[in-house]
């Protein structure tokens, strides 16, 4: 008679994480993970040895591609989620990511002045949002790693310049391409409270940049009408700060979390650090964000912002909102 596992249920969401992971070193990194927390006796041997081997598959997979590739411009991710900047060249994302964070990529006016990802980190009200400026993507010219790291992000901002030649016609090939190579847009939801969209594509918003340059509107709304398109657009400017406020919220947003406040008994809450759970989070969900052990021993919790009365006791199936604080009670 086999032995029980008991895994634990830091394992079991690994394996969720596992199964819905896009890309090899997202599943290599759940693997090693289940691998560290599964519970250590004679009846997980097997389940043992099937991750370590899985992991040995995976290491040998990626580093045959890196080989065939040649060097790795996938950009990791970090802080709550990962957006992509996309567009045709000269759109001014380089501009907007050294605008909303503190990155200081090369910026130029002439076209394809990005030529690898540069990674920058927005902080929202103590949330780091890392925001990725990559090389244009348009029919002359445009590495796969840039389509890999679209791909593997968490939305996508499409950026266009409001005083460019045809940017209805640059939105048009920067959409296309991008179907073509399996990357579908759509429309980012971005009232507070949104679960991600249901569609099979990556949430996006436009932001039309260079809104100086078109005081009177003229041109905003003549590219809007011909657009013909039902993702969201923004105007914007990366130079005079135009729309950059608005702008951080619609990105906030776009990754469909909220922010969890952590407090200590007697002591108050730690409004510096918020932890972000998905839109949809439980108290549970919080108690094994803050410490894998912590959701093994979750008693009960107490609640300020959307319990019915400040400090209510609530249960593990209690419903987080954007804002809450909440104390754990741990056996």
């Amino acid at each position: 008679m086999a032995m029980p596992a008991n895994l634990s249920p830091d394992y079991h969401k690994a394996d969720q994480d596992y199964r819905a992971a896009k890309t090899p070193e997202e599943k290599l990194e759940c693997l090693q993970h289940m691998l560290a927390v599964i519970p250590k006796h004679k009846g997980t041997d097997k389940l043992q040895g099937d991750l370590k081997r899985r992991i040995a598959q995976l290491k040998d997979r990626l580093e045959s591609q890196q080989r065939k590739k040649g060097p790795s411009f996938r950009v990791k991710r970090e802080g709550a989620g990962q957006i992509m900047l996309v567009g045709p060249p000269n759109g001014g994302k380089s501009s907007l990511l050294n605008a909303l964070t503190r990155a200081q990529p090369d910026i130029a006016d002439y076209p394809c002045t990005t030529r690898e990802p540069m990674p920058g980190m927005l902080d929202y009200e103590g949330v780091p949002i890392q925001l990725v400026d990559l090389p244009p993507v348009w029919r002359e010219h445009c590495e796969s790693f840039v389509f890999d790291n679209i791909r593997s992000s968490d939305g996508v901002l499409l950026v266009l310049d409001v005083n460019g030649q045809d940017p209805v016609s640059e939105f048009e090939e920067t959409v296309s391409l991008l179907a073509e190579k399996h990357i579908p847009l759509v429309p980012a939801r971005l009232e507070a409270g949104d679960p991600p969209a249901v569609d099979d594509g990556l949430e996006t918003l436009v932001a039309l940049n260079k809104g100086d340059l078109d005081p009177e509107g003229e041109m905003t709304g003549l590219i809007r009408e011909m657009l013909h398109s039902p993702l969201p657009l923004r105007v914007v400017s990366a130079r005079d700060g135009i729309g950059l406020e608005p702008l951080k919220t619609d990105l906030f947003r776009l990754l469909h979390v909220i922010r969890v406040y952590s407090k200590q008994p007697g002591k108050p809450p730690d409004r510096h650090s918020p932890f972000t759970v998905p839109v949809g989070a439980t108290a549970l969900d919080f108690a094994r964000e803050v410490h894998q052990d912590f959701a093994a021993a979750f008693k009960s919790a107490r609640v300020w912002g959307s319990a019915r009365f400040d400090g209510q006791v609530v249960q593990r199936d209690h419903l987080l909102q954007d804002g809450d604080v909440v104390e754990l009670s741990v056996q």
